[in-house]
């Protein structure tokens, strides 16, 4: 009976209850979309992640701090400026800790490359020979270049599979010379088709010896990131502190805080990720939030309008025996119904732009996964009865303690 009596009040002003409940919709729209595309998003980066497998340390330079102090341990591209300590020594040393399976060290560059009519300027990828050995790609044909063309700065290179369907069409690569900032190099591999993995385009590098991109196109003698395999049971955190007293002694370092490098497990990789994305998640909530306590606020304000609409009608009940609490209830119901609609509509709007969001991301090409949690649910449901029972209580109240006759006389 109440319940029946909440909606026809509810639908005698059809306007003004739809655009009450849309501010609630958006807000809870809103809680939806954000929790379910911030899975999608940590999903993809987390995929990306362990396309690289799961037994991996990262070694990268950084600037060292001036100030432990202060915490300042930015890495040298946040900087701005380039740090240039970490080399293939540093490599080297690593690859003889006792749990390292092997290791590689890398320098990134670009150069045109030409090949008859075609040129291109692609991003060089200067790896050692043991990148083969630890990198998931798989060569479609030719060979990776070996140790002794590393150490000799050999002027080979291997293509990704899309740079080489663009320079050789349909025609076989391998043997044949291209220039690359004017100087001939022998092509000796094309790698398989691979993609694109944690944001970088496999198929639209080259990849050349280490040395030979140092001394003969970046003109360094540093590397710009170096990558350990553990054997299969160690413990990532042990390795990686190792690893760190190897660096120290190989630079000279007596204080941790003057390090001028980074070392980073995919535990840690993967721990910092779910960090970030859950405390931007609980900004974009708390964010989403402040839009329903304005959709509250709406709420409010219409249900103080529709009191004093209704108030001859509040005392006419009261005169034949409506209790105060028989009047709360009846306002309050109409504001936990506004909000628990707006909730609803919100929650089916946010899965159906959430799925929208997926299938467009998986068009383009992203490992992109649909997720609607359970608790993001909740909290949606949770939040609009909080809102509605919040902002109906002081109108319902207001209500409840109208004095009949006053009531009745402002007819």
């Amino acid at each position: 009976m109440l319940l029946r009596q909440t909606f026809t009040e509810l639908l005698k002003n059809k306007s003004r209850s739809f655009l009450t409940v849309l501010g609630v919709t958006i807000g809870i729209a809103v809680v939806i979309v954000v929790l379910s595309a911030g899975n999608g998003v940590k999903g993809l980066i987390l995929g990306e992640l362990a396309s690289f497998g799961d037994d991996w340390i990262q070694i990268e330079p950084k600037i060292p701090s001036t100030d432990h102090l202060s915490g300042d341990n930015s890495n040298a591209q946040a900087r701005g400026a380039a740090v240039t300590t970490l080399t293939l020594e540093d490599m080297e040393q690593i690859k003889q800790i006792d749990g390292i399976k092997n290791a590689y060290g890398a320098v990134t560059s670009q150069a045109v490359v030409s090949y008859e009519n075609e040129k291109k300027q692609p991003t060089i990828f200067g790896v050692t020979a043991s990148y083969q050995d630890i990198d998931k790609g798989k060569l479609l044909k030719g060979r990776f270049f070996d140790y002794d063309e590393e150490i000799g700065a050999a002027e080979v290179i291997v293509f990704g599979y899309d740079i080489a369907n663009t320079l050789f069409g349909s025609d076989d690569p391998i043997g044949k010379s291209v220039s690359v900032n004017g100087k001939r190099y022998r092509v000796i591999g094309v790698m398989e088709e691979r993609g694109s993995a944690a944001f970088f385009d496999y198929d639209s590098i080259v990849y050349i010896p280490v040395t030979t991109v140092q001394k003969k196109i970046a003109g360094i003698d540093h590397i710009l990131f170096a990558t350990a395999q553990m054997y299969r049971g160690e413990n990532g955190y042990a390795l990686a502190e190792e690893i760190r007293s190897v660096l120290r002694e190989q630079h000279v370092i007596t204080d941790p805080d003057k390090d001028d490098f980074a070392v980073t497990t995919q535990e840690e990789s993967v721990e910092l990720i779910n960090g970030v994305f859950f405390g931007i998640s609980v900004l974009l909530v708390v964010l989403a939030g402040i839009s329903l306590i304005v959709g509250g606020v709406g709420i409010m304000n219409v249900m103080y309008v529709s009191v004093v609409e209704r108030t001859f009608e509040i005392g006419l009940r009261k005169s034949i025996g409506a209790r105060n609490a028989d009047i709360q209830k009846q306002f309050l119901l109409e504001a936990v119904v506004l909000t628990l609609l707006g909730g609803l509509l919100g929650i089916s709007i946010g899965v159906v732009v959430s799925f929208v969001i997926s299938v467009v991301a998986q068009f383009l090409g992203f490992n992109w996964d649909f997720v609607i949690s359970i608790p993001s649910i909740i909290l949606a449901v949770g939040f609009s009865l909080s809102v509605g029972i919040g902002f109906g209580y002081f109108p319902a109240k207001r209500a409840a303690m109208l004095d009949p006759i006053e009531a009745l006389r402002a007819e």
